[in-house]
This record gives structure tokens, sequence and C-alpha cells, in this order.
């Protein structure tokens, strides 16, 4: 997983550190004071298992002021873009499975913007994986990039 985007790498530090010899840490052990640097662009999606459903218990400010919507409380299979919530779903799934994080890279428009989109999935839980800790960056591009 190459993560070009430094907010992502911190992120990725701050939940490796976090996991002290687990898989992954629980979601008690994450403190949002600590997450100022990307407080904006996270996404917290809490895993319901029976049926299988996502839902953003957290849809950061930065996240909906770019995508001009917010999710919070909402499932996933509620998304206004299908395209973008396939892709989710399945990264989620995978997420789930491996107990390991996966990094969702996508060009496209948001919003009235063409830009490039990271997001960094990573596991929170205990015995499974309960719950997803997710940092968003956005990168402007121009429709030839």
């Amino acid at each position: 997983m190459e993560l070009d985007k430094p907010t992502l790498r911190q992120l990725h530090t701050y939940w490796d550190t976090k996991r002290a010899g687990r898989p992954y840490p629980g979601r008690e052990d994450i403190d949002p004071l600590d997450l100022r640097f990307v407080i904006g662009s996270l996404l917290l999606v809490d895993i319901e298992p029976s049926p299988l459903r996502f839902r953003y218990r957290l849809f950061g400010t930065d996240i909906a002021q770019r995508q001009g919507f917010d999710m919070t409380g909402k499932y996933l299979d509620q998304h206004p873009w299908p395209e973008l919530a396939a892709m989710a779903r399945q990264t989620y799934i995978s997420v789930m499975e491996s107990h390991q994080p996966a990094l969702i890279q996508r060009r496209g428009l948001v919003g009235e913007q063409y830009v490039s989109h990271q997001s960094l999935v990573l596991p929170l839980g205990h015995a499974a994986v309960e719950m997803l800790l997710i940092g968003v960056v956005f990168t402007p591009q121009t429709e030839t990039d």
C-alpha cells in the first residue's frame, strides 16, 4: 500500500502505534484529540453484522463540504453515488475479512471539481472488525490528468 499523502501516512502511523502488537486497535484506543490534524477528513463507520450494513457515525465536515452532502447517521447503501458506494462496500468487506488496512484511490468529479481522492480504511475492534476509521484526502486535478 503506497501512501503518498502525508496526512494519510500520519493517520496510518497513529493507528499502527495504537495497535500495540494486536492486529488492530479498539475504538477506545483512538483519542479524537490526537486526530486534530485530520478530524475534518475522517469517516467513522459502524459495522452492523446482520444483515451486513455500514453506517456513518462520523462524516467529516471537510468531506461533506467537498461532496455537497453529509452522510452522518446514514447507511452506505443510501449514498447518492452508487459507483462510489459499491467500491467502498467492496473495500470495507475486504478490510473486515483481512483485518488489514486498505487504500481506495479514485479520480473523477466530486461536486463540480475534478479531483483525485484517496481514502485510507483502517479496521477497529476486538475479536472482529467492528468499526472502520477512514481518512480521506482530495487533491484537485485537471481533467487531462
